[in-house]
């Protein structure tokens, strides 16, 4: 994202294309008309980034408020976009590209202070000086620790658990400086090396594949220009609101009757062999439905088939008595089989833009995103090496990292999952490292799986993307876009780092007062590599490697036929999103927008279809207004509310 010379020009910058010289004066004050506003725009998208982190992590830390930035469609974005929509009632002449600009700041940077990011890092810094003892034999693992990570000082330790304790005592804030710059260092290292792997891929998606970009519909159809569509965008919007709301009363009132959206657990109550199932979760999700009506045809039909097929997998499994035990339940490993999967799509996807990404090494326009991933990911490494890590496991898992980030940057823009996908990039360090993992190695990827275990809800690259869609349909210079990006993004790892220890050195992160799954996240990076040591997680082995190699080859084989074959309708899409579990709450909302869709498109065609679409965004955009609004209540009077979405 800090890689200035990535782009040189923008649609509205005075070096953009179509500006001459010989404009003259009236040009150029055109120009400079078009500018002053753009100008405002990246202020107000600079000073929104790190208030609405500050927002995000006293919400879901304090108040169990829903997951306000970890989803695909930010909550908190949503929530800046129907502010300013709002304010534009009083302010008509609030410019397009001003709403635009700040929703895309603000959906690019509250994710550093979610789950994946901040929220899991903070958590997982003092863990081992506070949760050692000698049951779980941590004390080996203490003098691995570089001594620039962590405190390690028991006092400063002591007041981030317990709380009741102030961050501006000088021997506490003094003790966070070193850990909080290096690690301020790395995440900018992390987002730079993902805007610039956007930059290159984002033109080859949009304007060779012209993949759909589901998730960005609703900013751009809310401000559309002329009102097209705003009588079905508002019908969608109070048929979800109108829901949501009594479901919300029914949280507060249980005699209220609900209209129940939320999951619904019926995998408990089949018989054998049908129990081995596992959870087979009903929703019925507004927000699900709206984004899956926005998703092509073939890939909704490709994730509910291998949904299903997946779930028949198990079954058959447990029924020939083939389940056993393994990393993930055993046969027909699922979890393996992902891995294998997302490899296989990131190949794909790399092989089907070799000739562009061969015609980007060569352009000027390119070469300083070229040379910007090419810092970043050797500052990544070096990094890894400080940790702990041998130089050849450290740039596999960095390379991987990067890679997964294209495949889910890629699936962003194709299928529009409302949370990203995630695989753990640990499990090929484990599989490649060798018969046992040196001490100091396994805490280096214990301190770095806080954002590459799997959840990737909070991850850059796919969020980059959505927002350079939103510049080129809004008209917002590149530039400025970068600029906002870059600002903002310092900005809110500096405000995320700050809102995190201030709260827990008030609250304590070991404390009923604050959301525990995120210290338990902080914890259980270290209990994983006792297990490992101590031989008791197994380790990839031939079963576990044969089922990531049928993962690969299968998606492999859909690419080609999806490619080759005309006919065909499955796409290897919907066998990546099955595999990585991206749809244990979202198949029924894709099965439902799958048949409405349907029914649309063959009783109207695409005409019938392109009038529905604002109702389908309204649908979208009425979940999250309820979801905005309690979580807005919940902060404001300290108490949780009903959560619409994603609970």
């Amino acid at each position: 994202m800090l890689c200035g010379p990535i782009l040189r020009i923008g649609a509205l910058d005075a070096d953009s294309p179509g500006h001459d010289s010989a404009l003259g004066d009236r040009g150029h004050s055109r120009v400079a008309r078009r500018g002053a506003p753009q100008a405002a725009a990246a202020v107000a998208a600079i000073l929104a980034a790190p208030l609405v982190c500050i927002w995000v992590f006293r919400s879901e830390i304090l108040y169990h408020s829903a997951d306000l930035a970890s989803n695909a469609l930010s909550l908190a974005a949503v929530g800046a976009l129907l502010a300013l929509l709002l304010l534009r009632v009083v302010l008509p002449r609030m410019d397009r590209r001003f709403i635009l600009l700040v929703y895309a700041a603000v959906a690019a940077t509250a994710g550093i202070s979610t789950m994946g990011m901040v929220q899991f890092l903070i958590t997982s810094l003092a863990a081992p000086f506070w949760f050692r003892d000698g049951s779980n034999r941590w004390d080996e693992f203490i003098p691995a620790i570089p001594s620039w990570v962590a405190p390690r000082s028991p006092e400063v330790v002591r007041g981030f658990f317990l709380g009741r304790a102030s961050l501006y005592a000088p021997e506490v804030w003094q003790a966070w400086v070193g850990p909080v710059a290096a690690w301020s260092g790395f995440i900018v290292l992390l987002l730079v090396a993902q805007y610039c792997l956007a930059h290159i891929f984002y033109p080859r998606w949009a304007n060779q594949e012209r993949l759909s970009f589901p998730i960005v519909q609703l900013p751009l159809t809310a401000t559309a220009p002329g009102g097209q569509g705003r009588s079905a965008m508002l019908a969608g919007a109070l048929l979800a609101a109108g829901v949501q709301s009594l479901n919300a009363l029914h949280y507060a009132y249980p005699s209220v009757p609900e209209l129940r959206v939320l999951p619904t657990d019926l995998g408990g109550s089949f018989p054998p062999p049908w129990n081995a199932i596992g959870n087979f979760w009903l929703t019925f999700y507004p927000c699900a439905i709206g984004v899956a009506a926005l998703v092509p045809t073939n890939i909704l039909i490709s994730c509910v088939a291998f949904f299903a097929l997946s779930k028949l997998e198990i079954v058959g499994a447990q029924a020939w008595g083939l389940r056993g035990t393994g990393s993930t339940g055993g046969f027909p490993y699922p979890g393996e089989q992902a891995q294998g999967a997302v490899l296989g799509l990131v190949i794909m996807v790399l092989w089907s833009a070799r000739f562009w990404l061969a015609g980007s090494l060569r352009s000027r326009k390119d070469m300083g995103a070229w040379i910007g991933l090419g810092l970043s990911a050797c500052g990544l490494v070096a990094f890894g090496i400080a940790l702990g890590l041998r130089p050849y496991v450290c740039v596999l898992f960095f390379l991987l990292f990067l890679l997964f980030m294209v495949g889910l940057g890629w699936l962003r823009a194709a299928v529009g999952p409302l949370w990203n996908p995630g695989n753990d990039v640990a499990w090929w360090a484990r599989a490649v490292g060798g018969a046992a993992t040196p001490i100091p190695e396994g805490v280096g990827l214990a301190y770095l799986r806080w954002f590459s275990f799997g959840d990737f809800r909070g991850h850059a690259l796919p969020t980059y993307v959505d927002a350079m869609r939103i510049a080129d349909a809004g008209g917002i210079s590149r530039r400025t876009l970068l600029v906002s990006l870059a600002v903002g993004s310092v900005l809110s790892i500096v405000a995320s780092l700050w809102v995190a220890l201030d709260v827990y050195y008030r609250y304590g992160a070991a404390t009923a007062l604050t959301d525990q799954w995120r210290t338990y996240q902080g914890r259980l990076a270290f209990d994983n590599l006792r297990s490992l040591l101590d031989g008791t997680m197994p380790r990839p082995e031939i079963p576990h490697l044969s089922a990531a190699s049928f993962g690969f080859l299968l998606v492999v084989a859909l690419s080609a036929a999806n490619r080759r074959l005309l006919w065909w309708p499955l796409h290897p899409a919907g066998f990546v999103m099955a595999q990585t579990w991206s749809l244990e709450w979202f198949w029924m909302p894709m099965l439902i927008a799958l048949i409405v869709k349907s029914l649309i498109l063959r009783a109207g065609g695409l005409r019938l279809y392109e009038r529905a679409r604002p109702f389908f965004v309204g649908l979208i955009l009425g979940d999250y207004a309820m979801c905005v609004g309690l979580a807005l209540a919940g902060t404001l009077f300290r108490v949780p509310m009903y959560k619409p979405f994603p609970v």
